[in-house]
């Protein structure tokens, strides 16, 4: 008698994800490790460093890449990060130092396969840096599950979570994207094609009316470091319209029950959002042009006084 194969999640990954990294990267790319706490892998001309995060759970790397120093303005120079950044949205794209950064932050934990979570890493890296498409994620390991349900795309096992499981509101559909109304906030699950990585994101127009009003009344750092503050697992920026967004990426593996990724990962989003409209609401002359940051580590420094316990937290997200 034919039987059917049963798939079923596999157990979720609770180990440490730089360990795991270490011990992949050890096995199959040339590497150099620094210290306890980081190490580099050469891919092709270019140093990706790998660093243990503050909390483990997340996978975290990243390298420079040039800019196009051609016109000097700094303005302008954000803005081409900025305008380059949904392009490659499983990475983030930032500036420091002079130099672009390029980083890539995500949830490991709960994954099936970690080890393809890694290869995902270093293939988007591989392809941002050298523009390689070498390393292709093997289309076999397209099965995950969300509440128990199976899937051959990430992109839809989150809209089946925010439907079904959450039973969010939906409250726009387009072409691109699905937007649900999450604790009222608008978040968006972007229609992407690659079936093993999914994406969220949040806009909000906050600088809207003061660019309206004075098209040279946002600094350059607004650009890099609007709502910056460690740990930086989301990309978030305000483009020349005013307009600010953040977003966060995700990859699920074979085997993997998503439905804590979807959880963590969207509870990192909200959490960033809550702390960007608390400072907001303290620093109120930001939104008229009387307040002005002079440097990128001065809005840095202004934005990590926001932590989450002046917030509110995001502890209704636990419960799915």
């Amino acid at each position: 008698m034919f039987r059917l194969k049963k798939h079923t999640a596999q157990e979720g990954f609770s180990g440490s994800a730089f360990e795991t990294a270490l011990t992949y990267c050890q096995r199959n790319e040339t590497l150099h490790q620094l210290n306890n706490d980081q190490f580099a892998v050469e891919l092709g001309g270019h140093s990706v460093f790998v660093r243990r995060a503050n909390n483990d759970a997340w996978l975290e790397a990243d390298s420079s890449f040039q800019i196009d120093q051609t016109n000097s303005a700094s303005a302008d120079v954000y803005s081409q990060i900025a305008k380059m950044q949904f392009d490659h949205m499983t990475l983030i794209l930032d500036r420091h130092e002079g130099k672009g950064v390029v980083r890539f932050s995500q949830l490991m934990r709960y994954q099936g396969q970690p080890e393809k979570h890694i290869f995902n890493m270093l293939s988007a890296f591989d392809y941002f840096l050298n523009r390689s498409e070498e390393r292709n994620y093997p289309t076999r390991d397209f099965l995950f599950f969300c509440d128990g349900k199976k899937f051959t795309n990430a992109t839809d096992a989150l809209l089946f979570y925010f439907k079904t499981v959450r039973r969010c509101r939906i409250v726009d559909r387009e072409r691109g994207y699905v937007a649900f109304d999450v604790g009222g906030a608008t978040i968006v699950v972007s229609l992407i094609t690659l079936p093993h990585e999914f994406i969220l994101r949040c806009a909000f127009s906050d600088f809207e009316k003061l660019i309206q009003k004075d098209k040279n009344a946002l600094t350059p750092h607004y650009f890099a470091a609007a709502y910056r503050k460690p740990p930086l697992h989301t990309a978030s920026y305000c483009f020349e319209n005013g307009i600010s967004e953040l977003a966060i990426s995700g990859t699920l593996t074979a085997g993997t029950e998503a439905r804590p990724i979807f959880t963590a990962t969207l509870s990192a989003l909200y959490q960033v959002l809550l702390d960007s409209t608390e400072r907001i609401k303290m620093n109120p002359d930001l939104l008229t042009g009387k307040q002005q940051l002079h440097s990128e580590e001065e809005s840095i420094q202004q934005a990590k006084k926001y932590e989450g316990d002046k917030t509110g937290g995001v502890e209704f997200l636990s419960d799915a």
